[in-house]
């Protein structure tokens, strides 16, 4: 089971439907950073041969769902329900 709760996540007004859409979102957003700091770490590294400059490794994050889950916990980010950001 994941930590934290559904309950301890999910605010007044966000229910799991919301809960589980913004959480996609934010994984698909956390999978995209990762690449981005692999690409970035690949051309570090195809320089370093050129420049002399050591390149730093990636860190190994937690699974992207997970990490998805903790910063929503932490509010990192934050669900905005469909009426209050205007859209239908």
């Amino acid at each position: 089971m994941i930590y934290p709760s559904i309950q301890e996540i999910s605010d007044k007004g966000v229910n799991r439907y919301m809960l589980s859409i913004a959480t996609a979102k934010c994984a698909r957003r956390i999978t995209e950073e990762q690449l981005e700091r692999m690409r970035e770490n690949q051309e570090l590294q195809n320089d370093r041969f050129s420049s002399g400059f050591s390149s730093k490794k990636v860190q190994n994050m937690e699974k992207p769902v997970k990490e998805a889950i903790i910063r929503l916990y932490s509010r990192d980010y934050k669900i905005i329900p469909p009426e209050e950001s205007g859209k239908n």
